[in-house]
């Protein structure tokens, strides 16, 4: 039982991995190796899996808060804005890629930049839940 008051630092730990590798390993990598209509059909598949993923793991650890970790307040809003942001960068998909088709570069730009902007933020607010965790 003990240890599972510290499964959302685990928790926090694998998003924050998840982030890290997909954002600066696969996503460049995909650009350089793959022509446009390849990079653009892989990076449509993966990026509605990789904001799902980081979405459920975060209610996984909210939940894990609420139940066995009532006092840790400051994680259980992080970890909740988490899930938060991944749902609208999720919802955000179609409306990015309908803008990219029908070349609508400021609309799709706004749209890119406003989930890396929530992606960023979800890696530090989870990076922050290791610093604000009260042992």
């Amino acid at each position: 039982m003990q240890t599972i008051k510290f499964l959302p630092l685990l928790l926090s730990g694998f998003i924050s991995g998840i982030i890290f590798y997909q954002s600066l390993m696969i996503a460049p990598s995909i650009n350089k190796l793959l022509n446009d209509q390849d990079a653009s059909l892989y990076l449509r598949y993966i990026w509605p899996k990789f904001f799902i993923i980081i979405g459920i793991l975060s209610l996984f650890s909210f939940t894990c808060i609420l139940i066995f970790n009532s006092n840790q307040n400051t994680a259980k809003i992080l970890s909740i804005l988490s899930a938060f942001f991944m749902l609208i960068s999720y919802i955000a998909i179609p409306y990015m890629n309908q803008a990219k088709d029908y070349l609508k570069e400021s609309t799709f730009n706004i749209l890119h930049s406003g989930s890396i902007i929530l992606t960023v933020v979800t890696l530090l607010m989870n990076l922050s839940i290791f610093f604000s965790w009260k042992y």
